[in-house]
């Protein structure tokens, strides 16, 4: 999940961004961004050098031109737990084709309605919430250069949204507006989705790069329902945190070129891995091999074997979950930790051990 914000005088604007988005830029990026917007070459920044430097964060898209925009709005807009629109997207210059060919239902006469009258964020809206059903009262936020009254005015749409409830005045941000600005800061800084993806950005980064997206957002939803009691939720993140343990065995595994004894065919046999990682085949001697020790193998038993005995049955599960004591939301929390040992061991391994394409 990102944050889209989508402002279409980037150049003008740079100074806002840093302030609005300090909390998940580093040192590097805010020195780079100030560099920038202190050019004295004459040329000055481009939107494609702000949008680069601030795409780095791997938190925060930026785009400039309307086109752009609608296209992440139309193809992803799941990927957003925040928008953060300019309202005004016309210094970004398009063509009205160019839109069409992304909506096809852009017309001529929602050519004359949004983009004739400057209010290209109007249709980001309105597609979000007409065509996605997106609940957008806590996620969409328009810049402005009025206030929510000014730009009220002839806007029939939103204020219909504003009646059904789905969308307020408070979404309205006035620029130059200094209480508006620390209220849309007060609502980046504190939204739970980009603070935990901020905060466990290190293991998120390991599991994308190294296994792929889906276990990254996997991993991403036990962290937000780590807490819950609800023993569905429950039983749901063991499943979850077995299911990235034997995706990270795999790949290791074949970094490793884990032997026969270690697989089924194809498929890695778990248990057996552990088991080749902690001992000498020969002799059957505890010895620990790629880094691992007594830590990590009390990590992946655990892992394993309670994500088996109590996570959701999926299509390598055909035990009932024991009698007796049920794990809790503690349960889940401890064994995030241990994954969380396991992942940073296995981002470390993968720099060492390449695939045999990589190498």
């Amino acid at each position: 999940m990102k944050i889209l914000y989508v402002e279409d005088e980037l150049s003008k604007n740079i100074s806002r961004i840093p302030k609005l988005f300090q909390k998940y830029m580093g040192k590097e990026i805010i020195r780079r961004l100030k560099e920038l917007e202190e050019d004295e070459s004459g040329y000055g920044a481009t939107p494609d050098e702000i949008k680069d430097i601030v795409e780095e964060t791997n938190l925060i898209e930026v785009e400039y031109r309307f086109p752009d925009a609608l296209r992440k709005v139309v193809h992803d807009h799941e990927k957003y737990t925040l928008f953060i629109i300019d309202r005004n997207l016309t210094k970004g210059r398009y063509e009205h084709e160019e839109v069409r060919k992304i909506d096809s239902a852009y017309t001529d006469e929602k050519y004359e309605k949004f983009s004739k009258s400057n209010r290209e964020g109007d249709y980001l809206l309105n597609y979000l919430i007409l065509v996605h059903k997106a609940d957008v009262e806590k996620k969409f936020f328009f810049l402005t250069a009025y206030s929510a009254k000014d730009e009220l005015r002839d806007s029939e749409n939103i204020e219909n949204f504003i009646l059904m409830d789905q969308f307020t005045e408070k979404n309205f941000i006035e620029k130059g507006k200094e209480e508006d600005f620390e209220r849309l800061k007060g609502i980046v800084d504190n939204n739970e989705v980009i603070n935990l993806i901020h905060e466990n950005r290190d293991c998120l980064n390991i599991l994308n790069k190294n296994i792929g997206e889906k276990a990254a957002k996997r991993f991403l939803h036990v962290l937000y329902r780590k807490d819950s009691d609800n023993p569905a939720d429950i039983a749901g993140n063991l499943g979850n945190l077995r299911n990235i343990l034997a995706n990270i065995s795999a790949e290791a595994g074949i970094r490793f070129n884990a032997p026969e004894s270690c697989r089924r065919g194809d498929e890695l046999i778990t248990r057996n891995f552990f088991w080749w990682l902690t001992h000498d085949e020969a002799t059957k001697e505890k010895i620990y091999k790629f880094d691992t020790n007594s830590l990590l193998q009390n990590f992946f038993y655990s892992v394993y074997q309670i994500g088996s005995d109590f996570g959701t049955p999926h299509e390598e599960l055909s035990k009932d979950k024991p009698s007796g004591y049920q794990p809790t939301s503690d349960t889940v929390n401890s064994l995030i930790y241990a994954l969380k040992d396991v992942i940073s061991w296995f981002g470390k391994i993968c720099s060492r051990y390449p695939k045999a394409a990589e190498k």
